[in-house]
Parts: structure tokens; C-alpha cells; sequence
């Protein structure tokens, strides 16, 4: 598999466990610039995005990507930006793959004057495409908790948050409220507010 197509699974396996926490995108992309062609800009557009707290959506999005990607596919994102999904570069996107034919993947492109040396599109903002932009959601969290369980099993505090409520829900994993409790345990452990709480809930 080469690169591209890893991080179109991995981002997909993103974007589907944010989508379950946050509501849907309207765009989730990544672009190599040709100015910074060895970094990818991370774009993601949704109605509750960038919100009033954008630090928070951004630390949020980032404790999202962070398990599921390897140290160097992490280190390789140049910024993350978040848009309004009435942005007039979510509208141009929207414009370019209409004329193109919606493809996953594109190379050597200009969209509102930035020239584009590649491009990901894991949410593609065309209305049409929304009923299939995750069509294999079981297969992805299934992937995606193999990765997860690497990350918490060095240590990484948002990992463990998270393959507790796999483990809780059901998700990529078979249900287990024990294996829930001990991933949760890790992770408060370490600080993990969230995990803490989960943790909590579990004991009343």
C-alpha cells in the first residue's frame, strides 16, 4: 500500500470516529502545497466547526489523529485549519471536483490561487457523495483499534481514552466493559480527564 492510500484509511478512520462524536464534515482533506511539498495541510470544514472555542476543537481534532497515525505520518502535518463550511475555499474545493469528478486523489492543482503539488479528499464537500463517504465504518474501526491498541499500549494517554470506549460501545472491537474499565484506569492514571469521568460512570 503506499502512502497516500495509507493515510486515505487512516484519515478515513479519523474522520469516522470524530463523525460519531461531533456530527458529520463537509470536507476533510489533506493538500501538499508546492511551497511545503514534504508537509501535508490538514483541512476539515463541518457545522460545528471552527466554533467559539477553536483551541479547543483543534486540541480535540489533534487528540483524535494523534493514536491513529505513526510518529512520522504525525510529524508531517504542516497545520490544521479549520473552516466555516460557507468558506469561500470550501466553495472553490466544492467547484474543482464537480469539474473533475469527485476523485479521492488529485496532483499539480490550483484551487483559489494555492497551487496544490497533491490532494486527499477523505470528506468530499459534493452532496451526492455524502451517503457514501464512509461505507465500510465496521472494517475502518475495526482498523483503526489495531493502531489505537499499539498507541495505548505505549503509553499515550488519548489512546487508552479511546480504546476504552471502543471496548465500551462496541466499536472495532467486541464489547467488554472490563477491558473498558482497564484502558479507562490507564489513562486516568496519567492525568485523562475524560477518562477519569468515564471511569467514574462506570463505578456508580
Amino acid at each position: 500500500m503506499n502512502e497516500n492510500n495509507t493515510l486515505l484509511e487512516k484519515y478515513a478512520t479519523i474522520a469516522q470516529i470524530i463523525t460519531q462524536e461531533k456530527g458529520p464534515f463537509k470536507l476533510f482533506a489533506l493538500f501538499k502545497r508546492e511551497d511545503f511539498p514534504w508537509e501535508w495541510d490538514v483541512v476539515l470544514s463541518a457545522q460545528w466547526l471552527p466554533g467559539e472555542k477553536k483551541m479547543d476543537a483543534l486540541r480535540f481534532i489533534f487528540d483524535k489523529i494523534r493514536p491513529v497515525l505513526n510518529e512520522d505520518e504525525f510529524l508531517n502535518i504542516s497545520k490544521l485549519v479549520l473552516l466555516d463550511i460557507n468558506e469561500p475555499f470550501v466553495k472553490a474545493v466544492q467547484t474543482f471536483l464537480e469539474e473533475h469528478d469527485n476523485p479521492n486523489v488529485f496532483s499539480n492543482t490550483d484551487i483559489q490561487g494555492i497551487e496544490m503539488r497533491t490532494g486527499l479528499m477523505i470528506v468530499s464537500p459534493i452532496t451526492s457523495s455524502q451517503k457514501a463517504i464512509l461505507p465500510h465504518s465496521h472494517e475502518l474501526l475495526t482498523q483503526a483499534s489495531k493502531w489505537i491498541r499499539k498507541a495505548a499500549s505505549q503509553g499515550d494517554d488519548e489512546a487508552q481514552n479511546t480504546l476504552g470506549l471502543m471496548y465500551l460501545k462496541g466499536e472495532g472491537v467486541k464489547k467488554n466493559v472490563r477491558l473498558a474499565k482497564k484502558w479507562f484506569a490507564k489513562a486516568a492514571a496519567l492525568g485523562h480527564p475524560s477518562a477519569q469521568q468515564n471511569l467514574e460512570a462506570l463505578h456508580q
